[in-house]
């Protein structure tokens, strides 16, 4: 009986978890989108590679890649506060190996850029050549993409085949590093944004622990909320669970008291609470512990403080491990 009632604490407090980490994945997404911090990282990382921003430029410029630029609804490329098209989250592997070889082929030669496969050997050559004296980092990379220039001949598509891979190769080198750089911003801004969820809707994961362990009939619910959300497969934003924890009075949210003073003091000095006004009411904050209870205060901010990592870790890992619980508990319940 007392393992059944810790894996039902266990479920109870992952799917808390899973509920802050959708809320908090959905807020991160609309600044995400907000800010275009995607397009941004994909733009540092271009740069990074053509080590070029004039290159960089006719990177983004080239159809392929302006036909994955942002649109809205009417198929119209979107526009920033400053006019300029905004640039793409994501670009294709192979999108980039055909443009960024053109563009990188292009970078030596005088006139407007042809595509590559239309270049002949003589003119590719050139504009290797030209491209060691104008660009010689981006050059000595592109030595690698495709040596042994001098010896193409009848085997040119072969080699430019070849060259095409190569530079596929080299972006998922830089975006599998780019990607690594971006998940600890994403992490650290999860874990920002669900520490003020956490706050602001008062979930303590040390203090919900304590109330699903204590209290079997608010714990049978929150399972059963977690078994419905698990048989739908697909981790959604729970705000139902919460509004019917909360009627049982679970310990989410913020509580407060009515006090009989015509004067609202930021403290009650007599029970030690923040107070609030509230439509010419004041009232006492009884969510929080004690001012004077020191220990209870420090508990607080860590049932915060874990409540924000758990946000960091992000829905798909909490979904994943309350469907392994939820599997484990089922046969025992019947």
């Amino acid at each position: 009986m007392q393992l059944d009632a810790i894996l039902e604490v266990a479920i109870g407090i992952i799917f808390v978890w899973l509920v802050i980490s959708v809320a908090t994945m959905e807020t991160q997404n609309r600044i995400s989108i907000l800010l275009n911090w995607r397009a941004e990282y994909l733009e540092k990382s271009i740069l990074t590679m053509l080590k070029d921003k004039t290159l960089v430029d006719k990177f983004y410029s080239h159809p392929l890649v302006m036909e994955l630029a942002l649109k809205d609804k009417n198929g119209n490329h979107i526009k920033d506060k400053k006019g300029v098209i905004k640039r793409p989250e994501y670009i294709p592997n192979a999108t980039f190996s055909t443009v960024a070889c053109e563009i990188i082929m292009n970078a030596g030669k005088e006139g407007s850029d042809v595509p590559l496969d239309t270049m002949s050997l003589s003119e590719m050559k050139a504009s290797v050549q030209s491209l060691a004296e104008k660009n010689p980092n981006l050059a000595r990379i592109n030595h690698y993409l495709l040596p042994n220039m001098e010896k193409i001949s009848d085997d040119m598509e072969t080699k430019l085949a070849i060259y095409r891979k190569n530079a596929e190769g080299w972006f998922n080198d830089v975006m599998s590093q780019t990607s690594g750089w971006y998940k600890i911003r994403a992490q650290w801004l999860a874990f920002w944004i669900g520490l003020a969820i956490a706050v602001f809707m008062n979930i303590d994961s040390i203090n919900i622990a304590q109330k699903l362990w204590q209290e079997p009939t608010a714990r049978a619910v929150i399972v059963a909320q977690a078994q419905a959300e698990v048989q739908a497969e697909v981790p959604s934003e729970s705000s139902v669970s919460f509004a019917t924890a909360k009627s049982l009075n679970f310990p989410v949210g913020w509580t407060t008291t009515a006090l009989d003073t015509k004067s609202c003091r930021t403290i009650d000095v007599i029970n030690y609470q923040f107070v609030i006004r509230s439509a010419g009411t004041c009232l006492s904050v009884t969510s929080l512990p004690a001012l004077n209870n020191g220990w209870g205060m420090l508990v607080k901010f860590f049932g915060y403080l874990l409540s924000a990592f758990a946000a960091a870790q992000g829905a798909p890992f909490w979904f994943d491990i309350l469907r392994k619980l939820v599997g484990k508990q089922q046969p025992a319940a019947k």
